[in-house]
């Protein structure tokens, strides 16, 4: 991977080079053959520049983790066109000389570079860029986001490499100080509830030097107020020490300045950051925006994330939007703002264009589905440490000293538990101003949690995450206490919860319909199964395209697809209009269709997709074809014939999903009521029994 884009990407960087070849060098090095003309000093920037994009790439593509333990070493070498010795030994000469170069420390590997790196931040060689980011409900510009560049033409033209550096040489709270300097000095006046999102390092914030008093002072030179700023931290980043960063953004929060988390999302993201942040926004990263109007994939993410940020109370920004199909889908999720190309593009002044946002469609229930996780919450239990109620807080604290900030203790009395102690309240309890002498030595039920949520194994995980979620806001994010009657099983956290619901998620995603992005089979059969557990009375509406083998081939496959999307998009509507709270829509696939409704609803909502599908669909055929009625074309049996337009058949069985039911049933019954739906001309209904059939 890394020789492979070494030879895509170092020409960018040297662009009078040419390459010659490229050779592999033992297991993990190689070396590229570059033809170049004589400027040692080019060479020696492109080398560096180049390992520094190498290593921002391969963090991107590995955990923090493992990414932080890795390096990439690029030395370079000038070979003469005309060498003095054999070939042989001058390139191996050159080889032992680019090695060294390699492994010396990063802050001599290029000085020149360095040199220029320093005149950029002496000199405030730094220009921004403001991108507008609109509010969704109002369509005004509730905020810009600064973008920090350096001089045009130069290797530091990308922030990328901007900041790579100043990393490499200790130098990212002087160049972020610069930056943040720039922004505020092109802001301009802007309303009392507009924000400037300002990008920060993650470990910026625990330097002494950067204090919350210290950017008040800034910000008031400029006539802002702490609401008017957001400090932005990006995940991919990875932060050190959980802890620490959450203590130090505390200070920020304290005197009213918010905070978000950009890049979530990403692939090295984690919802449990989320969850222990608390972050005023939340920012999707632009991978998960790409491509949300087709991929049911990045669908089920962003509602993952939309279900949490409701819950923490943070506000939601779609970063990257290209599209006005991207703009009206994450719109329709519920997305409470967004920025990207298709709102505004980034300019030298903060501007605020007129974005036409379009209408929020509700989504049903129907797209809601894959919320529905009925294993039991046992599944996810772990083993905790137990104490009783006696026991005093230094004890508990000596037992949880090496332990995360997550960490529970279930405090148990007779054997049940009657309270829990959770590491981060316990600490925040001690760094109180007379804390230690309050709570060191006495007992922990004076600062346990006397009325912990305690919930029955076999309680479903969406019921026990519903529970959860509506604790006090002190309280939301501890660990749910498990028993099997009365009985301690162990602890769950809400971020492993929230993982299982994700993995719900993206699982019945696989199993949505790729065209339509309606859940398929296999969410149709979890909701069979749902609702026969519960012994809901449910009519089953199975919807057909009557002539549509024809109409695919006389208008082809692409104005198939429109039929069949336009289909879907009417019953969205149909069951939104005219159906309630619980009711399901599924494509099972090609041009067959399931609603799962009410019995006293599933008239209305049939009529309604006959009588606008009647309308709409002629908007596909071409005028002649359209006042004819009909189509010339091939039918099943191959025979040329004229067949008519195409039209909805509708069968509708109801069912009282008791003992009695079965598959094997349900398909006979369903079998039968096609077929006579089928037998009447145009848009028909039949419900069972056979009498109740109308045509539209």
């Amino acid at each position: 991977m890394l020789e492979r884009d070494a030879i895509a990407a170092f020409p960018g960087f040297f662009p009078q080079a040419r390459l010659i070849c490229s050779a592999r060098v033992g297991f993990s090095s190689f070396m590229l053959f570059l033809e170049i003309p004589p400027d040692i000093v080019a060479l020696a920037n492109a080398a560096h520049m180049f390992r520094m994009q190498s290593r921002e790439r391969l963090a991107m593509k590995l955990p923090s983790q493992v990414a932080a333990a890795c390096d990439i070493h690029v030395g370079y070498a000038y070979v003469d066109s005309q060498p003095a010795g054999d070939m042989d030994s001058v390139l191996l000469r050159a080889y032992l000389h680019a090695q060294r170069l390699g492994a010396r420390p990063r802050d001599v590997a290029s000085p020149p570079l360095h040199k220029e790196f320093q005149c950029i931040v002496e000199r405030g060689k730094v220009t921004t860029l403001y991108q507008p980011i609109v509010d969704f409900e109002t369509s005004q510009v509730m905020g810009w986001e600064a973008f920090s560049r350096g001089p045009e033409n130069t290797f530091f033209s990308s922030p990328q490499m901007l900041f790579q550096l100043a990393r490499e040489a200790g130098a990212t709270f002087r160049l972020e100080k610069l930056c943040r300097e720039k922004a505020l000095t092109g802001l301009g006046q802007v309303g009392s509830n507009q924000r400037l999102f300002l990008n920060n390092h993650s470990d910026e914030i625990a330097d002494p030097n950067f204090t919350p008093g210290l950017l008040l002072e800034e910000i008031e030179a400029y006539g802002l107020k702490p609401h008017n700023i957001v400090l932005e931290f990006a995940e991919r980043q990875g932060f050190k020490d959980m802890n620490l960063f959450f203590r130090d953004i505390e200070r920020f929060r304290a005197k009213g300045f918010a905070i978000a988390i950009d890049d979530v999302g990403s692939g090295d993201s984690s919802l449990r950051n989320i969850t222990l942040i608390r972050p005023d926004f939340i920012k999707f990263d632009i991978s998960l925006v790409e491509g949300i109007d087709t991929n049911p994939y990045h669908r089920s993410m962003v509602e993952t994330l939309l279900f949490l940020a409701q819950r923490i109370g943070a506000r939601t920004i779609a970063v990257g939007i290209e599209t006005e199909t991207a703009l009206s889908s994450l719109v329709s999720m519920g997305v409470n703002a967004g920025q990207g190309n298709c709102l505004g593009v980034p300019g030298y002044k903060p501007a605020s264009p007129c974005v036409a946002i379009p209408c929020k469609t509700g989504f049903t229930q129907a797209d809601g589905q894959s919320w529905k996780c009925s294993a039991p919450i046992r599944e996810l239990v772990m083993p905790c440490p137990t104490t009783s109620e006696n026991a005093t807080v230094r004890e508990i604290k000596e037992q949880l000293a090496d332990k995360p900030a997550q960490t529970s203790m279930v405090v148990v009395r007779n054997g049940r538990p009657c309270g829990l102690l959770m590491q981060y309240n316990t600490d925040r309890h001690l760094s109180t101003q007379f804390g230690m002498s309050l709570y060191y030595n006495r007992e922990v039920a004076r600062i346990m949690d006397p009325a912990p949520l305690i919930v029955e194994g076999d309680l479903p995980i969406e019921d026990v995450a519903a529970l959860a979620m509506v604790r006090e806001s002190t309280k939301v994010y501890d660990d749910i206490i498990v028993v099997d009657k009365e009985k301690l099983l162990g602890v769950v956290s809400v971020q492993r919860m929230l993982d299982q619901l994700t993995q719900t998620q993206v699982e019945l995603a696989k199993g949505a319909n790729p065209l339509s992005g309606l859940p398929g089979n296999v969410s149709i059969e979890r909701e069979i199964e749902r609702r026969l557990k519960g012994c809901h009375p449910t009519a089953m509406a199975y919807i057909d395209l009557d002539n549509f083998k024809v109409y695919n081939d006389v208008y082809g496959f692409e104005r198939g697809d429109r039929i069949i999307l336009l289909t879907a998009d009417l019953l969205r509507e149909a069951v939104k209009l005219c159906g309630g709270e619980g009711d399901f829509l599924g494509h099972i696939g090609g041009d067959d269709f399931l609603v799962m409704a009410d019995p006293a609803r599933v008239v209305d909502i049939c009529n309604h997709i006959m009588h606008h599908f009647a309308l709409r669909s002629k908007e596909l055929y071409s005028p002649e074809d359209a006042a004819r009625g009909y189509l010339v074309g091939k039918g099943r049996d191959g025979q040329t014939g004229r067949f008519p337009l195409t039209s909805l058949s509708i069968a509708v069985i109801d069912c009282p999903m008791d003992a009695c039911f079965s598959m094997e049933l349900l398909s006979n019954r369903t079998a039968a009521v096609k077929k006579h739906a089928k037998s009447v001309e145009g848009n028909s209904l039949v419900r069972e029994p056979l009498l109740a059939a109308t045509a539209a």
